[in-house]
């Protein structure tokens, strides 16, 4: 057991703070085979065959069937699509079923790891070290022009460190800001609510100072979704686990802090008009092709991963973000981003699900965004996907209805943000985040 509490605890610090360096390239696509696959895998290795020195000890948990039912849907689906459907590229359809694996895995280890409450304390402090360099790591690109490796485009996938100075939406070790926003999100929600319960004063103050460094990071990332998602399930927690005295000065917080940040505060204005565009064009009997983005200022390459310089003497241009987005841009920007879901993207998910209802397309067949978690669910693995996938998270609100423990209420926040995100980011494929998102289920489960 030795073995899977340093493990644990290394996949914690890990999966957020190492950035995402290629290894090996993918045919067809640019999603790569990266370190954390290969750290992930062995630890899985190592977990399966503790669970067979102890005659599969894992089978006996109510969960596990839920995982199983989920994965034969998906198995289903694959070999629905790859014998039957024959969607290509092939190879798309495996890797992203091994890739969901692997991802939704990580909650049996730590399962099979938790056994006491002092383990879940050890763990919350790995957590907060974690949370705290992503923090100043993110800090250190905004102000001190610290590199980034970007997953954002197939150029910035290669491995290149990338120097953001007029690309200020930051996302510290993560592949996006969104990716970035995400994780601060349900990272936040359990620091937040340990806040409010915690009777340690060390424990307790560290991790007001934790928090609110996170809570500025959050803020720069200037992700809608994940602000608002973040806002309603931590008023949720604060609600639940009854200190109502702290709605005010948290709401207040959450107002200033949107009203003083320049770039969330010109996209929130957009979102207004963009609604009313996208309402317009969503009317149309067929979606129309992608639009094309508005032009945005690349960030400076300071080098691939190999080390061999790009551009070994950038010239550095610091302008502030209303100087480079104005208004006009930004509202172009939103709007065409509500077009490529409404018109693109969505539809493009639905008419998969209509091609074959019960297993759907195959997993990766709908292209890389969907910008939906919950349509392309449907969309790539029909109902029988669906509904064993969300028989999970279902499983977990029961269960927290019938013990409603305040950790259990903590956690509970960190599932209704993630689904609330899942309705506009497609975070359940965002491999950082999905990858502690389970660890934390896992967490769940244990508390439950």
């Amino acid at each position: 057991m030795n073995i899977l509490n340093s493990i644990l605890a290394i996949l914690i610090m890990f999966i957020p703070l190492y950035p995402k360096f290629p290894l090996f390239s993918v045919q067809n696509t640019y999603v790569a085979i990266r370190l954390d696959d290969i750290i992930i895998a062995s630890s899985l290795l190592i977990w399966f065959i503790y669970q067979i020195k102890n005659k599969f000890p894992i089978l006996k948990e109510k969960i596990t069937w839920l995982f199983i039912a989920y994965f034969l849907a998906i198995f289903l689906s694959t070999l629905n699509a790859f014998l039957i459907f024959q969607t290509i590229p092939r190879n798309i359809l495996f890797l992203h079923f091994f890739r969901r694996i692997e991802y939704m895995s990580l909650l049996f280890i730590v399962i099979s790891t938790i056994k006491k409450k002092v383990d879940l304390n050890i763990y919350y402090i790995f957590l907060l070290i974690t949370s705290f360099l992503v923090s100043l790591y993110g800090f250190g690109q905004k102000y001190f022009h610290l590199p980034v490796v970007s997953t954002m485009n197939s150029e910035f996938s290669k491995g290149q460190l990338l120097e953001m100075n007029i690309w200020t939406r930051i996302s510290s070790t993560f592949a996006g800001h969104y990716d970035l926003a995400a994780y601060m999100t349900i990272t936040l929600i359990i620091i937040g609510g340990v806040f409010l319960i915690c009777k340690n004063k060390a424990l307790k103050y560290s991790s007001l100072i934790v928090w609110l460094l996170c809570f500025q990071i959050l803020n720069l990332t200037a992700s809608r979704i994940s602000t608002f998602a973040f806002w309603g399930a931590m008023t949720l927690v604060i609600i639940l686990l009854k200190k109502y005295l702290w709605i005010i000065p948290f709401s207040a917080l959450m107002v200033f802090s949107i009203f003083n940040s320049k770039d969330l505060n010109q996209r929130l204005l957009a979102t207004i008009p963009s609604f009313k565009l996208q309402y317009k064009t969503i009317t149309a009997p067929k979606p129309t092709a992608i639009p094309t983005l508005i032009p945005t200022p690349s960030p400076v390459v300071i080098a691939k991963i190999s080390g061999v310089p790009l551009n070994p003497t950038p010239t550095i241009i610091r302008h502030s973000v209303i100087e480079e987005f104005p208004t006009a841009d930004v509202d172009v920007g939103v709007a065409r981003s509500g077009e490529i879901r409404f018109n693109a993207e969505w539809p493009r998910a639905i008419n998969a699900f209509k091609r074959n209802p019960l297993l759907g397309s195959g997993l990766g067949s709908i292209t890389l965004a969907t910008d939906n978690d919950f349509l392309r669910l449907l969309g790539e693995s029909g109902l029988l996907g669906f509904i064993t996938f969300m028989i999970i998270p279902l499983f977990f609100i029961v269960k927290t209805i019938k013990k409603p423990s305040p950790l259990a209420l903590i956690f509970l926040g960190c599932l209704v943000a993630t689904l609330a995100n899942a309705l506009f980011i497609d975070v359940l494929e965002a491999s950082k985040f999905a990858y502690t998102f389970w660890l934390i289920m896992g967490a769940y489960y244990v508390i439950l």
